[in-house]
């Protein structure tokens, strides 16, 4: 419980990771009902009923529930719900089918939408720094500077800027790539 939201709930819209997951995904804070905790949360669960409380039992029955979708799942089974308003969210996702997750929201952690797309971006920095690039880091892209020329690197994988370094920056990002 490391993560203290009660000056800053988290909102509509917001990307969070699990902060207990070794190996978390991207997900969207689609609801955040104003008087539920995770004692109201109920789903089955191997043949039985169990409340977002019992399956976190380090966690107060009255802690705020916040409910979530993975990204993943959004982007394959909606397309377009980036377009979507904060408050179409939930009612889009029961809709189509899109699996709901409901957390004690301090277990809740904000990211940057995208940032976990982007962890192979530290990869290639420490790679440029060590060529003797300067490298400031963003969440979600790389601005790396050699002899006056800047590009940008997102976390996509292309390269911005135009430069006797582009290409040679496209191949480095291939192989860090694979």
């Amino acid at each position: 419980m490391t993560t203290d939201h009660a000056l800053a709930p988290l909102e509509l819209g917001d990307s969070v990771i699990d902060s207990e997951d070794d190996d978390p995904g991207e997900a969207i804070v689609i609801w955040r009902p104003d008087d539920g905790t995770i004692a109201d949360w109920e789903y089955e669960m191997d043949d039985r009923t169990v409340t977002t409380a019992e399956e976190n039992p380090d966690y107060s029955d009255d802690e705020q529930l916040v409910v979530v979708a993975f990204r993943n799942a959004l982007d394959s089974h909606w397309p377009g719900w980036e377009e979507v308003t904060d408050e179409q969210l939930y009612e889009g996702t029961t809709e189509r089918d899109i699996n709901q997750y409901g957390f004690p929201e301090p277990r809740l952690e904000p990211i940057e939408p995208g940032e976990l797309e982007a962890q192979w971006l530290d990869g290639l920095a420490d790679r440029l720094e060590g060529a003797g690039w300067d490298v400031t880091r963003e969440p979600t892209e790389l601005v790396v500077t050699q002899f006056g020329e800047t590009y940008r690197i997102t976390a996509e994988g292309t390269v911005e800027g135009d430069g006797n370094y582009s290409t040679p920056l496209e191949n480095l990002i291939e192989l860090e790539q694979e």
